[in-house]
């Protein structure tokens, strides 16, 4: 819009080079901490461990509900390169779970961005369904070859009323993420992401689960014109006004 160039960064390592003439610059989860940028907590699973090493690293839980997820007749797709239905058809489950949780929607400029990382080969999107076909979670996934990070994630699981379906749910979900670990572990990559650690305790707890190292990266924007100054004000401002809604 009015010829204002943003350029997003996923996983900054040491080495690249940046294009000219940028007004913003958007990093998410760089290795390498700069000035502008607000350091965070993920963590990362080292893919080149050995299997079995990765699953006794769990917690005893966790790695108790993956098994007990494996006996169920639950079923995942994994989609390398997701088409507009699919991208539609998790945004509608997607917003049913964010609503639910009084949580921010995946909207339609974050439907784009997805479209402009699947030209770069860069995400995919893996599900998993029980037995009469109902989806019960989503996983969408950004990678660069080498590190792979959770973006999205999303089950109905705070919907149900059902104790058993809810923890069906949350079995699906932990299987989800172990076969999508193996998947990329498969595929030659180094590192997998948990995606960030919050301030929920439940989520953190959620994630440490799974084992990994606790690490620093670091996230934001820099400014380099006066449109790009601006243009991070008013984010920072509607982020302010919609975190105040919710």
């Amino acid at each position: 819009m009015f010829h204002i160039k943003i350029n997003n960064y996923y996983f900054l390592k040491e080495g690249v080079e940046f294009e000219a003439a940028v007004h913003v610059k958007g990093f998410s989860h760089s290795f390498i901490p700069r000035g502008t940028l607000e350091g965070l907590e993920t963590i990362h699973i080292d893919l080149a461990k050995d299997e079995n090493v990765l699953l006794m690293e769990m917690h005893k839980s966790t790695r108790k509900q993956v098994r007990n997820a494996k006996e169920k007749e639950f079923e995942q797709f994994v989609i390398e390169t997701p088409t507009d239905q699919d991208f539609k058809e998790f945004q509608y489950f997607y917003n049913r779970f964010a609503k639910n949780k009084h949580a921010h929607t995946c909207s339609s400029f974050h439907i784009k961005t997805m479209k402009l990382l699947r030209e770069k080969n860069a995400i995919m999107l893996t599900y998993m369904q029980d037995k009469q076909k109902n989806i019960l979670c989503y996983r969408i996934y950004i990678t660069d070859g080498d590190v792979v990070m959770n973006l999205y994630s999303a089950s109905h699981y705070r919907m149900s009323e059902d104790k058993e379906k809810k923890r069906m749910i949350s079995q699906a979900n932990r299987l989800l993420i172990w076969n999508s670990i193996l998947w990329f572990k498969e595929k030659g990559y180094k590192l997998y992401d948990m995606g960030g650690l919050t301030s929920d305790d439940n989520i953190r707890l959620f994630k440490l689960g799974f084992g990994g190292k606790i690490v620093p990266v670091y996230s934001g924007y820099e400014a380099h014109s006066f449109w790009g100054q601006l243009i991070i004000k008013v984010r920072n401002l509607k982020m302010t006004i919609v975190g105040m809604k919710v």
